[in-house]
Parts: structure tokens; sequence; C-alpha cells
């Protein structure tokens, strides 16, 4: 080598030694340390991140019924599986900012850890990061992509205002492609979020033209085409779809296309609507679509309604129903579908009852409807309840109206009829499995029974939990066998209603019934006609009851009608027929202004002018009668009510301090006054205790029966009960006094002793005020103050007081009633428990698990239940506490919500298959919801039965 060699050698290791220093600004170091940075760590780690993210977007199961999201969901378990992969993103990342400091892609490296943290759920790490390159950054495109970011993690911090203050400010700015395509994408969640849906279309419209990625480009205006389609411009999403079919989409994304294209095709003449049938018959015969064919049967059965032709939408939606298939939810939306038809187009209740019913077991609790449809799940349950009770006492009375042979000869065809259908069924089951098993290869037997699936689970070649019919009616059967019994185990050997806390020692020595001991025909039909005739009214109290039941079940309809399924023919119908069956039903006042006011809607003066003339004769001093002529008489009697329990209060001070006469003046100023008052039964009983301590018995017995004939449902009815029973106790030793007690004093001393005549006289007198004192808390008014509350019941206290001392050191005896009118001591009101449970609002309430330590079955069920919350209440943001309950016992704490209606609604839905504890048999817990200041209560007292039964009586 000669020297100019050697000395060029030299010459670039020098170059490259000063190329290597990170502090050096020559262009020889920019460009070593730039294509260094670039093409080592933050080139490996770009890839990296985009590998992870087309994998978040693969790993989506997209309900295509749903609109589809923007960004793919993120949750606690998604994030933990990624960790090592995003860990290894910010090594990568954190290479050239650690090795290449004047590199010009430091800012995008710290824009990929942040993206990393983004996806890790850490969001205040991420924040931080997408902050700093905003505030540092002198490349423009670097700290529009930074804010973009940072505009994402306040969405998914739902902290709105920063992001639309980062929003804003990007308005002003000129953003690159790949800059302007994110932050239309942001701005559509964010106003998803804020539910604003044409806002959403209009930046999802602009993002499109932004994208470099064609199925990604499908992707979102699949989006966009589904918001149009739900706002009914249908020529516009037509429009979308067709441009999604053209650019040769993935497989999903064109087949759902092709199937929405239509239901927004104009059905202009005969041709189209010919035209979209056979190309749906066309994807039917397609075997690539073979495990679409349930939602293809479903979007036939859409296509059918909107012709109206609900019996070929019924048809389609049942065949959607028992085809097998893969799409997630679908059975859940057929099921619904089926049950709008019923219930919005049919009016059949009693089957859109099933449908929803069954919907509610497999809807996705996170879906948009789901509220809606559990909610008319509950308004149809309680319609076939009263339909139900209507239909069974009409048929149990008919039959009871026979003769005993006819009767008899009824129920004995009836019984064979039923065993004649049982065999039949048993027959085609048998006969069913038999044809699946020969047409079933060994291979296919194999895989049936290794999934755990027997071949009885099948009626018709249909698998039962998908036959809806077949659920409907076997649920009939068990309600009528069995009663209508909670989800629990042992249910056979419980008591109807009985609780799942049975001892299991119980259990143990409750008689098992043998499976193997069968009944013979004779014998089960034999014990079918005595389940019948036990139900049947025979007697007159039991044909009264099954009257009443009827009764109150139309009235309850006629009102489900009018109120909640909004269909006033129906209802009208309802309270008619109620009327000519009951016209002397207690609800008869009610049911004349329900009917006034339902023909007022239909504009029938005639018959509302027939209806407001028999409220205002039959029954003119009634709140009805009121209403009738001012519709804003409830907001003005309300106040009135306060004014009426005021002056109640007043007459009931005064009647314990035994000023029976103000007491007196006071009660008639209230009738007076306040006729329509809501404590009318209080009243009426304060009166009585009045009238045992100053009138003759004989006015007594008077004023306690028509108290009893006017205020049958009223809470004191077991108090005016008992004294009724002490009047006829003393009638009947002929013990009653003949005049009425002598004038009250205010005061007397004690030493003026009792007859044992008077004693015995007044001894009803005495019984009523023990009957004060015990209803006390059920008198009370509930709008009291605190402050009243407590003098009531110290004024209901007239038990002798403590004497006490005067000032010559003489002890003053205490004043007492008059001889005449006392003649016991009166028993005291039961003193307050301050550590008692209490019904009352409270401004947190919490679901409490309680279950075995040791139990295998909760073993991890904390973090199973972080998970379920952050699935399905992450905006309720409940937290988590465990502790010891007892030695063998623990108690998981989920709080706070913000009433105990939501409160109970969790605690419900823990009974559902997605709930931690959902699929948990054979191991007792128990799970209540209790207010903060319960709490507390409980976790000293301990007491689990007792609050229990609080929690049964009052949630």
């Amino acid at each position: 080598m000669n020297k100019n060699h050697l000395f060029l050698c030299f010459l670039l290791v020098g170059l490259l030694l000063a190329a290597c220093s990170v502090e050096r600004k020559n262009p020889l170091s920019k460009t070593y340390h730039n294509t260094t940075a670039r093409y080592n760590g933050y080139f490996l780690a770009k890839e990296k991140m985009a590998v992870i993210e087309n994998g978040l977007q693969e790993g989506m199961q997209y309900d295509y019924n749903q609109v589809l999201p923007i960004y793919p969901h993120i949750d606690t378990t998604t994030a933990k599986a990624l960790t090592p992969e995003l860990e290894d993103v910010i090594k990568k990342a954190s290479f050239p900012i650690q090795y290449h400091k004047n590199s010009k892609w430091i800012d995008n490296c710290y824009i990929l850890i942040g993206q990393a943290n983004f996806y890790q759920l850490n969001f205040g790490e991420a924040s931080r990061t997408f902050k700093y390159v905003n505030s540092t950054s002198k490349n423009a495109s670097d700290r529009h992509e930074a804010l973009v970011w940072l505009m994402r993690t306040f969405l998914q911090t739902g902290e709105m205002d920063n992001a639309q203050q980062v929003s804003e400010y990007l308005r002003k700015e000129r953003l690159n492609k790949d800059n302007a395509r994110e932050l239309y994408l942001a701005r559509a969640q964010y106003h998803r979020i804020l539910g604003d849906t044409a806002a959403v279309m209009d930046n999802l419209a602009y993002s499109l033209p932004n994208f470099d990625d064609k199925d990604e480009q499908s992707r979102i205006r699949f989006t966009l085409a589904q918001l149009y389609q739900l706002t009914n411009q249908d020529k516009e999403a037509y429009k979308q779809y067709s441009k999604i079919l053209r650019r040769n989409p993935p497989y999903d994304l064109g087949f759902f296309s092709r199937l929405n294209l239509g239901q927004v095709s104009e059905l202009e003449d005969k041709q189209d609507t010919e035209r979209i049938a056979n190309y749906y018959k066309k994807l039917l015969k397609d075997d690539k679509n073979i495990e679409y064919r349930d939602k293809i049967y479903y979007e036939m059965a859409q296509f059918e309604l909107r012709r109206q032709n609900y019996d070929k939408a019924l048809a389609y939606l049942d065949q959607s129903l028992r085809t097998p298939g893969t799409l997630q939810n679908q059975k859940a939306y057929s099921y619904v579908s089926a049950g709008e038809v019923y219930f919005d187009n049919l009016s059949k209740y009693n089957l859109a009852a099933v449908y929803y019913d069954s919907a509610t077991q497999v809807y996705p609790q996170t879906a948009l409807g789901y509220e809606a449809v559990a909610e008319r799940r509950d308004i149809l349950a309680d319609f076939a309840k009263q339909f139900s009770t209507i239909q069974t006492q009409d048929s149990l009375q008919r039959i009871a109206r026979m003769s005993e042979a006819e009767r008899t000869d009824y129920l004995q065809q009836l019984i064979q009829r039923q065993e004649e259908q049982r065999r039949q069924d048993s027959a085609r089951q048998v006969a069913a499995t038999q044809k699946d098993n020969k047409q079933d290869t060994g291979a296919n037997r194999n895989r049936r029974n290794n999934s755990g699936f027997q071949d009885n689970t099948t009626v018709g070649g249909v698998w039962y939990f998908d036959n809806p019919t077949a659920m409907a009616s076997a649920r009939s059967e068990f309600t009528r066998r069995w009663g209508d019994r909670p989800l629990q185990d042992f249910w056979r050997i419980r008591a109807r209603g009985e609780s799942g806390s049975t001892n299991q020692a119980e259990i143990a020595r409750a008689p098992l019934t043998s499976p193997e001991k069968q009944m013979s025909a004779a014998e089960r039909n034999q014990m079918q006609m005595q389940q019948y005739l036990k139900d049947i009214p025979l007697s007159t109290a039991d044909m009264m009851r099954s009257e009443k039941e009827v009764e109150d079940a139309y009235f309850r309809l006629a009102n489900i009608y009018s109120q909640k399924l909004r269909n006033p023919q129906k209802a009208t119908e309802a309270f008619e027929e109620l009327l000519k069956r009951f016209p002397n039903s207690e609800h008869t006042a009610e049911t004349y202004y329900s009917l006034y006011l339902l023909y007022g809607k239909a504009d029938n003066k005639e018959q509302q002018q027939v209806y407001y003339n028999k409220i205002k004769q039959q029954y003119p001093n009634t709140t009805f009668a009121r209403l009738i002529d001012d519709s804003d008489f409830m907001s003005k009697n309300a106040a009135d009510n306060l004014k009426a329990r005021a002056l109640y209060d007043s007459a009931y001070t005064h009647y314990g301090e035994f000023e029976f006469a103000r007491a007196t003046n006071l009660l008639n100023q209230l009738v007076s006054q306040y006729p329509l008052n809501d404590i009318q039964d209080k009243v009426a009983y304060l009166e009585v205790m009045i009238t045992a301590r100053t009138k003759k018995p004989e006015e007594l017995y008077s004023q306690l029966n028509s108290f009893k004939k006017k205020y049958p449902n009223s809470p004191l009815m077991p108090q005016a009960n008992q004294l009724l029973a002490t009047y006829q106790s003393l009638e009947q030793k002929n013990e009653l006094r003949r005049d009425a007690p002598s004038a009250i004093a205010p005061k007397q001393k004690a030493g003026n002793t009792l007859t044992p005549e008077q004693k015995v006289s007044t001894e009803i007198a005495s019984t009523a005020t023990a009957s004060v004192a015990k209803a006390t808390p059920q008198v009370m008014p509930a709008a009291t103050t605190p402050e009243q509350a407590n003098k009531t019941d110290t004024t209901a206290q007239i038990a002798t007081p403590e004497p006490k001392q005067t000032s010559k050191n003489k002890t003053e005896q205490p004043a007492t009633a008059p001889a005449d009118s006392v003649s016991l001591p009166t028993p005291t009101a039961p003193p307050v428990d301050p550590m008692a449970y209490e019904a009352a609002a409270d401004s947190a309430f919490y679901v409490v698990l309680l279950y075995p330590t040791s139990a295998p079955a909760f073993k991890d069920v904390q973090p199973k239940y972080e998970k379920y919350n952050n699935t399905y209440y992450k905006n309720q943001q409940l937290s988590m506490d465990s502790a010891a309950f007892s030695a063998d016992k623990t108690m998981l704490v989920m709080r706070s919500f913000a009433d105990a209606k939501q409160a109970q609604a969790f605690a419900v839905k823990q009974k559902a298959p997605q709930s931690p504890i959902g699929r948990i048999r054979g191991v007792e817990f128990v799970t209540f919801v209790i207010s903060s200041a319960n709490y507390k209560k409980f976790l000293q007292k301990k007491d689990l039965d007792t609050y229990l039964t609080f929690y049964k009586n009052n949630y």
C-alpha cells in the first residue's frame, strides 16, 4: 500500500470518527445520524407498531348489525397481551434517542413511544410524551401528528374539553394528507361520543379522500354508509355501499355491503322487488355463504317487512333462528325483530313477550339498544302475567260451574289429550334422533360427542334452545306444574319462593325423589286430576278470590295497554270489559277517569261526556272529579297535603297531652279545609282513639266498623282489629262502661286511685292508646321534619314520667291522666334503634358479593370483576374492596352507584352468563345492594340474615 492510499484510509477513519460524534453539527455528522437513526431503531420500531395495529384491526370481531367502530377496542386484557411487543417498540424507539440525539427522527421516535404507552392504556405517560413533542419539535408535521394522538388520548380519558381545544387549534393549521385523515377520524370519534351523528358523517366523509389503503378506506366508508342508512338517507347509503363493492373489498365487507344494498334499494316496481328477492336466493345458494345463512334469512325478513309481508317476515326470522351461524349476536337481533313484528305490527303481546324474553338472554348488554329491549321485556312480562291470570281464572271458573260428573269427564279428556301429546312428542324426538344417527358419519358423531352435546338436545333436527316455540311451551308447562320459581340449586325440594341460602344440612334431610322410580300412566293421571281439582275454585270463598284476581288483572292489563303499550283502543276495550264484568269494582272511579281521558284523546266527545257525568254523579268528592275540572289539581293538592299533615301533627300532639277537644277541633278543620288529603285513614283512626277516650262504647264500636269498611287496605287495620277484639271481649264479659268517661282534667295527682270498675270500663281506651304507640311510625306523615317527629314520638309516650323535686325538697308527683280515662300504665313507643337499617335515600349504594373463601369457583374473582366492569361498566368507574367477613367467608364490595336503581340493575345482571359468577353452580353465595349508611352498620353488626330480610322487603 503506497502512502497516498494509507493517507486516504486515515482520512476516511477520521471522517467517520468525526461523524459519529453526537455533538457535531456538520453535514457529515447529521447525515450519519439521520441515516442510522432512521434505518435502525426508528424503522424497526415503526414496522413493529404497524404489525401491532394490523393485528388489533384483524382481531376485532365486528357486529355488522351495529354501526362499526372507528377505532379498534382496547381493554386491559388486550393491553396485557400486547405488553411484550409494545415494550419492544419502546426499546427500539429509545435507541436513536439515546445514541443519535442530533437526528431529525427523534420526534418520530418519541411519537412511537407515546403510541406504545397509549396502547398499554398508560394514558398519563402517553399524554406527557405527545405534549413534549408538540412543545419541542421544529417539524410542523411531527407536531401535528403528536397533537392528533394527544386528542385521541383525551378522548380515551374522557377529557372532552381538552380534545375540543386540540381540534380547534389544528383547524387553523395546514396538515399533510396522513395527519388530516387521522384528525378527521379523531373528530368523528369525538362527535360520536357526544352523539352528534351529522357531525360524525361529515368528518368520515372528509377523511375518505386521504386514505392510501383501500381496505381501510372501505371499512370507514362502510361505517359512513351505515350512518346514512340509520338516518334514512337511503340514496347516499346506496352510493357508499356501491363504491365499496367496486373496490374489491375484503370478503366480510363485500358480503355485508351486498346485503345492505337490499335494504336501501328503491322498490319502485315489481321488477325491482323480484330482482332483490332473487339476489338473496342467489346468496343462499353460494357455498361461500354457508356460515352467514342466518344473517341472509334475517335480511330477507327485513326486506319482507319493508313490503309489510309480516307472515313471510316471521317465517324467515324463524328460519334464521333455526339456522346455525358464526355471526356475533345474530340470534339476539332475530329475536328482537320477531318481537317487534308481534309488538308493533300485529299487537300479539303474548308472543312478543316470549321473543323479547329470549332476546335479553343473548342480547349484548353493551349494545345501544339493550336497555330499550330489556324495558320492553319487563313490560311484556307484566302484560303476559295479567293476561294469563284472566285466561286461567276464567277457565277454572267455567270448569267449577260444571256439574261434578261433567267436570270429571272434562278433566279426564284433558288429561288424555295431554298424555297423547306427550307420547307423540316423545315418538317424534326418538324418530328425529334415529334419523340424525343414520345421516351422521362416525366422524360427525364423534365430533358431536366430544363437544358435549347429545342427540336429545335437538327436536326435529333443530337445537332445542334455538326453537322459540319449544322454549315458550316448556316455560309455560314448567310454570303450570312447579310455579314461578327462582333459578337456584335443589329447586325441586325447596318451598316455592324460598331463598337460596338454605342450610345444607336441611337439604340433606329433605326427602329426595328417586329418579329410577317411574309412575305408571294411571298414577300420573290420578296425580294430574288431583292437581287440577286443587286449583279449581269450588267453594264460595275460592270463587270470590278467583273473581278478585280477574278484576285486578283486568285493571292492570288496561293500564298496561294505556300507559306502557300505547294502545288506546285495546285499553278502552279492557276498561269497558272491567266495568261490564265488575260494575261495583273498587277501581270503578279510576276506570271512569281513564275512559274519560281515552275518549278525549280519541276526540269522542259524546262518550267523554258520559264518563264525565258518571264521575260527577257517583264520585263527586274524589280526586278524579276535581281532575276533570282542573288538570292542575294534583300540583295544587300537593301543597294542601303538606298543610293537612301539619294540622294532623298538631292534633296528634294535643291528643297525647289529653287535650281531646282541641285535637277534635283541629281534625274537623283538617277535614273541612282539605277533604282530599292523602292521610284520610290516619285522620279517621285518630278520631277513633279520641272516641275511645271521650264517648260511649256504642259510638266507638260503630266508628270502628265504619273505619274498617272505608279503609280496608290501610296499614292501621291491624290496630283497628286489635281494638275491636278488645271491645268484643269486654262486651262478652259484660264489663263495658255504660256512659262516656267524665271530663278530663289537664293535671291530676296520682294519689287519686282508680276503682276496679273504672279500671275495667276504660280498658278499651288503654288499648287504643297502646295501638297508637305501636303504630306511631306508620301514623307519622312522610313530610314531617325530624323535630316534628321527635315531638310527636314524645307526646305519644304518655306513660308516667319520673317524679321531680320541688323547691321545698318535696317530691312532686307527675301529672297523670284522669282516673276515669286511664286504667293501666300506657305502653310507651318502642325506642328507636340507632343501628336499625333504614330504607332512606342515600348518596351512594354498593353491591356486595359474599362467598366462601375456600371455594375454587371464586378463585381470582376480583380480577375477573375488574375485567367485567371495564367491559360493561367502564363509565361507572367502579372500585372494589375485598375483606374477610368471617372465618370462612369473604366479602367483595363494588362501589359506588348513584342510586339504588342502578345498583339493583347491576346486581340483577350478575345472573347473566357474562357475569364472573353467572355460571357458578353448587356453591352457596349471595349478592345484595346496600346503601353507604347501612353498610357501616352492617360492618359492625354482621347480621347477614337480618339484613337479607330487610333487603328483600325494601328492594
